[in-house]
């Protein structure tokens, strides 16, 4: 929570902003699974 308050909060949504592109990204490109964790149970 210090890193909010001395930085802002906008690095944090710059953040989920791009590991959000990325995470599509690597789905849409068939590295990732997008049902991997539905093995698990």
């Amino acid at each position: 929570m210090k890193f909010i308050t001395t930085k802002g909060f906008m690095p944090f949504v710059r953040y989920r902003v791009v590991l959000g592109i990325v995470t599509i990204a690597l789905v849409g490109m068939g590295v990732l699974d997008p049902n991997a964790g539905d093995s698990a149970h």
